[in-house]
């Protein structure tokens, strides 16, 4: 279900029909995005029971701190902010450091060299296990204080956690998640992460051709991959599929058929699970 009031859309997906769905919501899994909130509700079974999605259009700002507060003091999934256990952050500017060049402070003047950091940004840091590396972002203070006054609970992780964390031993494996205008994308080679990057698009078509081209660079046919695509919201199921026509294959996250357009988004909820 869908639904749009002053600028603001709204979708719910609830696992059944049943009217008392969220009166045993155990605990809350957020991904905030620069215009939206992500939130899963699972019962004391770690059964999914409801997933939220609310955003807003490019008419407002950027990680808007008057959206944010009314979610959080609004959002039937978030009543009892204490049940929220772990809150993702999807931002773009972000620096991969392998550990043999991991130095933290020289890696923080990295990433203000390569990218644009604002004055009211946080750095924050993720050890990637499985690469051996450190991926630095960057979040909005507002935000994440935000956040920490609401969800006491909460561990605090970077969106592109669940993609390093994946099993990426079997060949060639590529992984995307898409909101509404950006695309976090990484290209594994038996185990070995070639290339991570955060970018906007309009079309698939822009996806595609990042994607070719980091292949053509790595002598990697582009022609025989498969694309394990997650989305924040039922709203970029048209995306993905459309990237069909790009790749061998499309599936969600997790491996599967999308076979309606939900599978990408409860592949991602089913995958940021499994993030420490």
């Amino acid at each position: 279900m869908a639904t749009e009031k002053q600028n603001i859309y709204r979708q719910v997906y609830n696992a059944s029909d049943d009217i008392n769905i969220l009166a045993d919501i155990a605990r809350v899994t957020c991904v905030l995005n620069r215009r939206s909130m992500l939130a899963a509700a699972f019962s004391p079974a770690n059964e999914l029971l409801s997933v939220h999605f609310v955003g807003y259009n490019r008419e407002r700002a950027v990680w808007d701190l008057d959206f944010f507060e009314q979610l959080f003091s609004q959002e039937p999934l978030l009543a009892d902010r204490t049940k929220v256990t772990k809150v993702f952050f999807f931002t773009a500017t972000q620096l991969t450091v392998p550990d043999e060049l991991y130095d933290q402070d020289e890696a923080m003047q990295w990433l203000k060299q390569l990218q644009f950091i604002d004055a009211n940004d946080a750095v924050k840091e993720h050890y990637q296990k499985e690469d051996k590396a450190h991926y630095l972002y960057s979040i909005p203070l507002n935000i994440e204080a935000l956040v920490k006054i609401n969800c006491v609970n909460a561990a605090i992780l970077p969106l592109a956690a669940y993609q390093f964390a994946s099993n990426h031993t079997r060949g060639v494996r590529v992984h995307c998640f898409l909101t509404n205008d950006q695309a976090c994308v990484s290209l594994y080679h038996f185990g070995t992460l070639l290339w991570h990057r955060i970018f906007e698009y309009r079309w698939a078509e822009d996806i595609a051709y990042e994607i070719r081209l980091v292949c053509e660079e790595h002598k990697i046919n582009g022609d025989k991959i498969t694309i394990a695509c997650n989305t924040v919201s039922a709203a970029e199921y048209s995306v993905a599929n459309a990237l069909s026509q790009y790749f061998s294959a499309i599936t969600t996250g997790t491996g599967h058929t999308i076979s309606s357009i939900w599978s990408p988004t409860l592949s991602l909820i089913k995958q940021l699970e499994s993030c420490a």
